[in-house]
């Protein structure tokens, strides 16, 4: 058996959900999507500073679920990991808040605790080690695993809490046991590739149409605090441009009386 050098560990990290197709995240105040890689790049870089090796599972594009969770969990048992964390943020009504671990049986070890007590420890309201038994990536991962829903991202004071950085250190501590030294910012941060919003009730039928042949998320632009910097393509279905949030930068408009606006929807092809 070849003894591990320097007694360092080798971790799993998955930044949760893709960035477009099939298994884009929620779309809160800010894109799940986003989130998790603005916490997960920063806690793969630290891992890495620190002499551990930290295989990143991220998938950013997918034509299905089944394939997305497929190539995490394959990634994953494709390595003797000592600890495979998925990373997450939770999206509920608004006014949930808090942070939580998943693991599977909601079984506690020690890395879960530290990790759940160093995220309340940021100001985020402690929900606990819950069951995750029904969750794919602990079900199937081999390694010892936690899904970590590090704070919700449609709660206003959630977000405003929130910091990558603080964050990442906060989990790496807790999988370590040790504090992370050395600040990281990640030199590319990825975007969500697109999203449809719609202005008026009566179009929503038609946006979701149009987000369901991109492969990507829909909002009613009623949300006045999204963070629209977060998406690299906005597609706007109905309403005129001027009734859209003015820092939504709009790729594409939809636009006319009910038939005409349905009517391009359904006619359009990229």
């Amino acid at each position: 058996m070849k003894e591990r050098r320097n007694n360092m560990s080798t971790y799993g990290i998955d930044c949760g959900h893709t960035l477009s197709g099939s298994d884009y995240g929620a779309v809160g105040i800010k894109a799940e999507s986003n989130l998790t890689r603005e916490v997960g790049k920063r806690v793969i870089d630290k891992l890495k500073s620190m002499g551990n090796t930290a295989i990143d599972c991220t998938l950013d594009s997918c034509s299905s679920l089944s394939q997305s969770l497929g190539y995490r969990v394959n990634k994953a048992n494709s390595y003797n990991l000592d600890l495979f964390v998925s990373i997450h943020f939770n999206c509920f009504n608004g006014s949930a808040h808090g942070t939580e671990v998943f693991t599977y049986g909601g079984k506690s070890f020690t890395e879960a605790n530290r990790v759940l007590n160093n995220l309340a420890s940021l100001g985020f309201t402690n929900r606990g080690i819950k069951d995750g038994s029904n969750l794919y990536v602990l079900k199937h991962t081999k390694a010892k695993a936690m899904l970590i829903e590090c704070c919700f991202c449609d709660n206003s004071e959630n977000m405003s809490r929130f910091n990558a950085e603080n964050m990442a250190n906060a989990i790496v501590k807790g999988i370590t046991g040790k504090v992370p030294s050395i600040p990281t910012n990640p030199k590319e941060e990825n975007k969500v590739e697109k999203l449809v919003i719609y202005h008026y009730p009566i179009d929503q039928r038609a946006a979701e149409y149009l987000a369901d042949k991109l492969n990507c998320p829909t909002m009613w632009d009623s949300r006045k605090s999204f963070d629209y910097s977060s998406v690299k393509k906005i597609y706007a279905v109905g309403g005129l441009i001027k009734d859209y949030p003015t820092q939504a930068k709009i790729h594409k408009h939809f636009t006319g009386d009910r038939y005409s606006t349905c009517q391009s929807v359904i006619n359009y092809n990229e």
